[in-house]
């Protein structure tokens, strides 16, 4: 079987080489060039499925030559190498048309799994060409099964996974990915860095898994390596950290995204404080539906986390028809009590009801993150800032803004399970301590 072609593209033979004996030790067939010239020239006369090119290079370097290749033949993927990378180059590579972006010094690993998903994505582009149809995307209108209107806006009708002892029934929903690489570029709330991101579609049965620019080491979006909940919800496994994912993991619940690689710079970026340009990145991404099914968490009997009432914060989730999340929240004035109930049915609901809730500070709390190394890129424009009587730098989207804000958390932070959960989360005065916790007491249930 043909497992592809693939142009190695890089100035010192050593790492041509190399790569051309792991490639060929696999099943592929290469070409290789030493300047971005010849690559060129191979390029127009072989049609590779793959061209995988070093940034560094004299003459025509790896983003030309990426810029190239592109223009000639818009089909071909592009895999970009640098031993130098910065999010800078992540992200403009990317922006170009680039596949992926890696990291040298290469390890083996790594360069098959990136050179086997852009053949499969080269693949999936000549196949959709031949029979005159796009590769098949996610619908995302919803659809109803069996009289009842599914949450996920997918068909399925077998029994799935249950919190509690009684039978139960539901709908399983395909596992699924995006359609195509994109990038977002920002700065961290917490640690006030310019930041970005960089998404990528991976297999089934991978899950939501976040990675450095700078090794090929990922942490798995689930609640045993949450390193901390100190106003964000973190990740940590080794020295590989993902801060401030929140956000980001509300979109991904929303859209129902279940296999992901997020390449970051330790901190999501944090952009208008809400989750819509997360929002606008999936769209653009587009999704795919994949052959293997997600099953649901059914919720049957009541799971708590603190005690009812305590000003310390409350969460619980109880069996409930379909996802839903009813929060009441009590702060000081100006904001003072908020109650609101949010049933997730689309993708558009969430998006006109949910994802533009922005973070939100009383004025002497940025003071005291700031004293505590936190909230160094809150920014005018970035999170709604409240003092004793009002609020000091923006229009509110909704008079309860801040509420809907602490339910967009919620959805973020349930997503840790990796599963979508029907049944109903009642909170007040929770936060993203409670949110984890509520989500362990859940896996530990499952057990």
């Amino acid at each position: 079987m043909d497992k592809g072609q693939i142009l190695i593209v890089d100035d010192e033979e050593s790492i041509i080489s190399s790569l051309e004996g792991i490639l060929e030790d696999e099943g592929y067939r290469t070409l290789k060039a030493t300047s971005g010239e010849t690559a060129l020239d191979l390029v127009r006369s072989e049609s590779p499925d793959v061209v995988l090119v070093d940034v560094w290079m004299p003459g025509i370097d790896g983003i030309k030559t990426l810029q190239a290749v592109k223009n000639m033949h818009p089909e071909t993927e592009v895999v970009v190498m640098s031993g130098h990378g910065t999010i800078e180059t992540a992200v403009a590579a990317t922006k170009m048309g680039a596949f992926d972006f890696i990291e040298k010094p290469l390890s083996m690993e790594s360069v098959l799994r990136v050179i086997g998903l852009a053949v499969r994505n080269r693949r999936l582009k000549d196949s959709g060409a031949a029979s005159g149809k796009k590769p098949r995307r996610a619908k995302r209108k919803p659809r109803v099964v069996n009289h009842r209107e599914s949450a996920w806006n997918v068909p399925g009708q077998e029994a799935v996974s249950s919190v509690g002892s009684a039978n139960s029934f539901s709908f399983e929903r395909p596992q699924r990915t995006i359609d195509k690489s994109v990038v977002l570029y920002g700065r961290g709330l917490h640690s006030g860095l310019k930041t970005g991101l960089i998404l990528e579609p991976l297999p089934p049965g991978s899950g939501i898994r976040f990675g450095s620019l700078t090794t090929n080491e990922t942490v798995g979006a689930r609640a045993e390596f949450v390193d901390n909940t100190n106003h964000a919800t973190n990740l940590r496994d080794g020295e590989i950290v993902a801060r401030t994912i929140e956000h980001l993991m509300s979109v991904l619940h929303a859209y129902g995204v279940s296999n992901l690689l997020v390449k970051l710079s330790e901190e999501v970026p944090n952009m208008d404080g809400s989750s819509l340009e997360f929002c606008r990145l999936i769209e653009d991404a587009g999704l795919v539906d994949q052959p293997d099914e997600l099953p649901s968490i059914v919720i049957e009997d009541v799971l708590e986390y603190g005690d009812p009432g305590s000003p310390d914060g409350y969460i619980r989730v109880e069996p409930g028809e379909g996802f839903s999340v009813s929060y009441d929240l009590d702060l000081p004035r100006p904001i003072g009590k908020q109650s609101f109930e949010y049933r997730h049915d689309s993708v558009e609901s969430f998006q006109r009801e949910v994802a533009p809730a922005r973070t939100f500070s009383f004025s002497w709390e940025l003071e005291a993150l700031e004293e505590m190394g936190l909230g160094e890129g809150g920014r005018w424009g970035n999170v709604i800032l409240v003092d004793k009587e009002r609020v000091v730098n923006t229009e509110l989207r909704f008079e309860d803004e801040f509420v809907r804000h602490k339910i967009l958390d919620i959805f973020g932070d349930i997503y840790l399970l990796g599963r979508p959960v029907e049944g109903k989360i009642i909170a007040s005065r929770s936060g993203h301590r409670h949110n984890v916790g509520l989500v362990r007491l859940i896996g530990k249930a499952l057990l």
